[in-house]
Order: C-alpha cells, then structure tokens, then sequence
C-alpha cells in the first residue's frame, strides 16, 4: 500500500485495470450468449406454414407487418394515416429530358413523395415500343444514379443499369443519402441522420424504402410501363435495400441482390441494426419474405467488405426455404470469383431478367 500523501490513499492507476478488464470480458461474453439465444428465439418467431404457397403468404403478410414496425415510420403508418399521406394514387413529378443513346431515351426525375420529400433519380426508357418492365437499378455506397448507369465508366457495378436496359427493360436509378461528398454532392452524416430518425421512432432505411416505394407509384402510373412487372437490383447498400424492399413491397416480382447478404451478427453497422432484430430478423429472414416471387442472391469470393464465408451459411438457409415451398425454380443464387462488385458475368442478370418476363 502506498504512504497516504497529505494523510489521503493513493495509487498507480493500473490497480484497478484488472477489474476493468473483467467488466469489459463480462460484456464480450453477454453478448455471445445473448446472440447464440437469438438463434433458437429467431427460429421459434420466424415460422411461415410452408405446407403450401397461398398458407405461406397469409404467414409472411403479417411478418412484413412486423418489420415495418422494426423499421418504423412512415412505413408503420396504418391504411388511414397511408391514405391521408398519398392522397394521390399516383404522385407528381418533374420529368427532364437528358439525351437518347442507342439504348434508349433518358430523363432526369423527381418524385414529390410526400413529408416534403422528393425521390430523385435517373429513368431509361428502352427504344422499342412500350409498354415495358421497370427495374429499379440501386447504387450502394459511395454512388449515385449516374455512377451505377455508367455516366462516368467502368466501375464496380460492372454496368449494372444498362445491362438490364439492353433486355429491353424500363431503368429507374434512385438516389440514396449514400453519394461520396468528395465527387458528388454536399457532405452530410447518414449515422447521426439515422440515430436523430431513430429518436423519434424512424430510421433511415424507413425513409428511404418509402421513397422508393413512392417512385414506383408514379412509374407504374405511366402508360409506357407495365406495372405488373416490376423488379429490382442492387450492389452492397443497394442489395440492402433491394432486399427490404422486395420483402415489404409484392410489387416488385423478381429481385437481384449482390455482395449484402451477411451474418448480421458480423456485420452490423449501425443503419442496418434495429432494437431486437436479431431475435426476430436477420437477412435470411428478410429474404424469405421475398418469397414465393424470384429471387438471386450473390456474393463475391473475394469480397472484403461483407465477407463470402458468413455470407453462404445465409444464402443456404434462404434456398432451403424455396425448397421446401417446391419453388427452387424461383431461386439462384451464386458465388463468384470476384469482390465487392456486381458479377460481370450474365448468369444473375439472366435469371432475373427472364423471371421478371415471366410474369
């Protein structure tokens, strides 16, 4: 014991680390046993009557319910508050013609989505007679609507928008609060946006999924698309939303998400992590309420950001889903020799693009 120093106790300041140690230790393992219960919690929620499709989506309409409160407002308001909101069946928008290419005729558009928010983003109208399918093509971080509809050139998403514009095929490319500040746009703060939703009972992916949503009410409203064939694809944040707004919205009939799928467990970012979710819905949750409509999952094998080998585990779980709906035919999914970037090869665009025709 150290001489007390005008007659009070003192002492080196790594007395007491071992104490602290052993509170930090005790946190590590809490969370470990709270997350191996999750599993078998998770398991006993999420149970879906697979004895045959119309008994499975009477089940997955009530769990969508359930995550729309997981995520919370304005994708938690009732049918009253909804109709109040929108009380246009279809929103306004402003519509500027950019170009036409070889491709197609392209426009610049925003969507009034209500709560003094637009959805901007860029459309493709194929060069053939309409009316088209429509996919909505999402960037993920980083990106913007030019960027994954290759305005600036090669990149990541590996021509992701113009490849489903080929097939002949209607493109809306949404922007997301996701742009790199330092190329493309104002600097802003999506976690603290997020955290500040959160406070009063929103979340960022809530907002944005809506917007979306809003999007596809004026698209689906013009007489050059054909609104019973409606898809979507996305990369990284964009498979994110790919993946949650397919399994909120039936609307969309076939679905393409690359290089997200994950152990959230693992990879739990902050705007993708939502009080209790673990214990109900995690991915392979959220992509079974894709079902019985099309679905491609993939993951890159070398990919560094969202790692292939927590990846598979929930991919599988998602493919014996379909299995034991007897839809397997409805279901693909890939690992390929690449990163964090859209397979550049044609076997998920092709198995999309031919699902959505299908219907």
């Amino acid at each position: 014991m150290n001489k007390p120093k005008n007659n009070l106790y003192t002492e080196a300041p790594s007395v007491g680390n071992r104490y602290r140690e052993k509170q930090k230790r005790e946190f590590d393992e809490l969370i470990m046993s709270r997350r191996q219960a999750a599993e078998e919690k998770r398991l006993s929620f999420f149970r879906l009557d697979t004895t045959s499709v119309p008994a499975f989506e009477k089940d997955a309409s009530q769990m969508r319910e359930q995550v729309r409160g997981m995520l919370g407002w304005p994708l938690d308001m009732d049918g009253e508050s909804q109709s109040r909101s929108n009380s246009e069946s279809s929103p306004a928008a402003t519509v500027s013609y950019i170009a036409e290419d070889k491709l197609g005729s392209i426009y610049r558009v925003e969507v009034e989505a209500g709560f003094g928010l637009t959805t901007y983003g860029v459309l493709f109208i194929p060069n053939k007679e309409g009316p088209h399918p429509l996919v909505i093509s999402q960037h993920g971080g980083w990106g913007t609507p030019e960027l994954c509809s290759g305005f600036y050139g090669d990149n990541n998403y590996n021509d992701m928008t113009r490849r489903v514009l080929k097939r002949g095929i209607a493109v809306f490319a949404p922007q997301l609060l996701l742009w790199n500040p330092d190329a493309y746009g104002p600097e802003y703060h999506r976690h603290q946006y997020d955290k500040q939703l959160k406070h009063v009972g929103s979340s960022m992916a809530a907002v944005e999924i809506y917007k979306i949503q809003r999007a596809i009410d004026y698209l689906i409203s013009r007489p050059d698309i054909d609104h019973s064939k409606v898809g979507m694809i996305g990369l990284s944040y964009g498979g994110f939303y790919t993946m949650f707004t397919a399994a909120l919205d039936t609307r969309i009939k076939a679905a393409y998400s690359s290089c997200f799928i994950n152990n959230r467990f693992v990879a739990d970012w902050p705007d993708f992590t939502w009080f209790n979710a673990g214990n109900r819905f995690l991915d392979a949750e959220i992509c079974a309420l894709i079902a019985p409509r099309y679905l491609h999952l993939e993951v890159g094998k070398r990919d560094e950001t969202f790692l292939y080998e927590h990846a598979q585990p929930e991919i599988d779980k998602v493919a014996s889903l379909y299995k034991q709906l007897n839809l397997c035919e409805r279901f693909s999914a890939k690992a390929f020799e690449g990163g964090h970037e859209l397979d550049s090869s044609e076997d998920g665009i092709d198995f999309f693009c031919r699902s959505l025709f299908a219907f």
